[in-house]
C-alpha cells in the first residue's frame, strides 16, 4: 500500500538484437542520471536459469522473479515465466523501492493444472489448480504417494510472445523526513518519470499509471499534495487497524513503513480525519 508508479513496455517485435539495443540505451541513460545505484544489464535465458537457479546471484534471481507475468484464463490467474530477459535495476534514493526496467520474451503457450471432476459431474465443473491442491501435492511429496489421476494438464495460449515488460515502483516512503522528506521523494519520483520519458523516446513505452498524477500533469504541486494525502491516508488506515485489533483483544504488531516516520502520530490523526470525511460524504 502506497503511492506507486506502474508501467509497461512493449517492443512490438521478437528481435533480440533490437531488445538488447533498446535496453542498453535505457541503461546508459540511467548511468547519466543521479540514481543512488544502477545495476549492470542482466541477460538471461530461461532453460539455463532453471538449471542453475541455486548458483545465480541475488540480482539475477530478483530480475527473473520480477519479469514473471500474470495471465487470466477462464476466471483464474496464472503466472508465466519468460524464456529470455534483458533487464537492469536502479535505486532512485533512500526509502524508495527499486525500479526495474527491461524486456522479456514469453512462450506462446504454457501448461496449467486443473482438477478433474468426480465421475458423472459436469465437465464445466473442472476447477483450476488451487491452494488445496498445492497442499495435497506437498503431502504427496512428503509421503511419496502421488496420484495424478485426478489432475488434468491443459496447454493454453499466453498472448505474451513479444518482448514486453510490466513492473512498478513504490516511491511514497522516500518522503520519510529521516530520508530527506518531500525533497527526497520528489527527486526519486522524478527520476522514475525521467526514465519513462526516455523509454517513450525509445519507442518501447506502452503504459504508465502514476498514482501521484505527475506523469500526466507534470505539476510538482499536484505531486506534493498527492504524497501528503497518501501519507496521511496510509497512517490513518494503519492506526485504525491497530485500534480495531486492540479492541478485539489482539496484540497489535502492525509493521508498516509509515510507522517509521517521526511525525507518524500527526499523520495518523490527519488520516483519521480524511477517512471520517469520506464516510460523511457517502
Amino acid at each position: 500500500m502506497g503511492l506507486t508508479i506502474s508501467y509497461g513496455f512493449d517492443l512490438g517485435s521478437n528481435s533480440i538484437e533490437l531488445a538488447r539495443e533498446k535496453i542498453h540505451a535505457l541503461h546508459q541513460a540511467a548511468m547519466n542520471l543521479p540514481f543512488e545505484k544502477v545495476s549492470e544489464v542482466v541477460e538471461l535465458a530461461w532453460e539455463p536459469c532453471r538449471e542453475q537457479r541455486n548458483q545465480m546471484d541475488e540480482l539475477h534471481r530478483f530480475l527473473q522473479l520480477v519479469a514473471v507475468r500474470g495471465i487470466e484464463y477462464e476466471n483464474s490467474y496464472f503466472f508465466v515465466d519468460p524464456v529470455q530477459l534483458i533487464a537492469f535495476s536502479v535505486l532512485p534514493g533512500e526509502g524508495c523501492e527499486s525500479a526495474n526496467f527491461g524486456l522479456a520474451l514469453f512462450p506462446e503457450t504454457t501448461q496449467i493444472k486443473r482438477r478433474k471432476p468426480e465421475p458423472g459431474a459436469d465437465q464445466n465443473e473442472i476447477k483450476t489448480w488451487g491452494w488445496e491442491d498445492f497442499k495435497i501435492k506437498i503431502e504427496e511429496k512428503r509421503t511419496g504417494k502421488i496420484d495424478d489421476t485426478k489432475v488434468e494438464i491443459r496447454t493454453i495460449p499466453t498472448n505474451l510472445h513479444h518482448w514486453s515488460w510490466s513492473n512498478f515502483c513504490k516511491t511514497q516512503y522516500a518522503s520519510n523526513p529521516e530520508y530527506g522528506g518531500l525533497e527526497n521523494f520528489m527527486k526519486c519520483h522524478g527520476l522514475v518519470i525521467q526514465m519513462l520519458d526516455i523509454a517513450q523516446d525509445l519507442g518501447i513505452l506502452k503504459s504508465v499509471c502514476d498514482e501521484g498524477g505527475y506523469w500526466d500533469s507534470r505539476n510538482t504541486q499536484t505531486l506534493s499534495q498527492s504524497v501528503g494525502n497518501y501519507n496521511a491516508l496510509v497512517a490513518g488506515v494503519v492506526g485504525g487497524l491497530k485500534s480495531l485489533l486492540t479492541q478485539e483483544g489482539i496484540e497489535a504488531q502492525t509493521q508498516a513503513p509509515i510507522t517509521d516516520y517521526p511525525n507518524y502520530e500527526y499523520l495518523e490523526a490527519e488520516g483519521e480525519q480524511q477517512i471520517k470525511r469520506e464516510y460523511e460524504r457517502e
